[in-house]
């Protein structure tokens, strides 16, 4: 279960797809107003989509490529009772009709050497999807619609700022502290660490160290469309 501002949502789905932190962090910053159109790609079991339709958007559709995941986002849509949320089987945005209030993202976006988990490879540098989103996102908002991006600094942070400020006045909702060790993201995929310190090396990712180890920053970005 997850308290929102909307109130409650309640989660059932595979152990392995259910919310994490960084969905309770976009939950704990979204802001929704009754009558908005609103879409999430990589919608997972549709948790942050449900809280969308519970605070009275007038029609909600996330998207996901995972059929586990619809499923799930399906079922508790009829578990919540919210008939204003739909769930369909797509990449990113393709099939969501234009004139969009909101779109909120949290999608995965991990640099890694090869293609792993797709739940959390993002591409070489961590933001093929994130770029996907910002650039859909232009075209299907309405003009000072919203984009509330959830994004980490590992992924090539320098990239999001230039694609998100082409199009969107940003500003930051929220920010934290995420540690990691070498071994965790090693765990992922073989060479990930390495492959890290190597995007660091050029500029294409922020971590950094404090007494109680490595973190990189995780960050809620809000871009209004110009």
């Amino acid at each position: 279960m997850h308290r929102t501002r909307y109130g409650r949502i309640e989660e059932r789905g595979p152990l392995a797809l259910l919310a994490c932190h960084a969905t309770r962090f976009v939950l704990e910053r979204l802001v929704v107003a009754p009558g908005m159109r609103v879409a999430e790609p990589g919608c997972g079991t549709g948790v942050i989509s449900l809280a969308a339709a519970k605070a009275g958007a007038r029609a909600v559709v996330g998207t996901d490529v995972d059929p586990a995941a619809l499923s799930a986002a399906r079922g508790n849509a009829g578990l919540n009772g919210m008939e204003n949320a739909v769930f369909v089987q797509a990449d990113m945005l393709g099939p969501v009709a234009g004139g969009l209030d909101l779109v909120v993202a949290q999608l995965p976006h991990k640099p890694a050497p090869r293609a792993f988990n797709r739940r959390y490879y993002g591409g070489r540098d961590g933001t093929d999807l994130l770029v996907s989103c910002i650039r859909q996102a232009a075209d299907l908002l309405v003009k000072g619609g919203r984009l509330v991006l959830y994004a980490n600094s590992i992924a090539n942070p320098a990239r999001v700022a230039r694609e998100l400020g082409r199009a969107f006045d940003v500003r930051c909702l929220g920010e934290k502290r995420r540690y990691f060790t070498p071994e965790e993201f090693d765990g992922l995929t073989p060479g990930m660490y390495a492959h890290l310190e190597g995007q660091a090396a050029r500029g294409e990712a922020e971590f950094f160290s404090d007494d109680r180890g490595l973190y990189f920053l995780a960050r809620l970005f809000e871009g209004t469309l110009r």
